[in-house]
């Protein structure tokens, strides 16, 4: 159990895309009637390449260095 839960928590990652849509609308007029109408949604996604695991982070930025000593303490002495 303990060793599923290790493996979701390394490998599992959030994605956050930005977008950015531009609407655009044309209508088919005849006879002052409108015809058809043609709507247009063009967007732009865009992820960030160089985003790091939440685990590597909170194993390399001093700010986590207590932190992650514990956690690791509290996990050999469980085992």
């Amino acid at each position: 159990m303990i060793r599923i839960l290790v493996f979701l928590f390394l490998f599992t990652t959030t994605v956050f895309a930005e977008d950015e849509c531009t609407y655009k609308t044309e209508q088919v007029i005849e006879d002052g009637k409108v015809i058809k109408v043609i709507e247009h949604k063009s967007c732009v996604e865009t992820e960030k390449l160089n985003k790091q695991n939440f685990l590597v982070s909170f194993a390399t930025k001093p700010e986590f260095e207590r932190s992650f000593i514990i956690v690791v303490m509290a996990l050999l002495e469980n085992l």
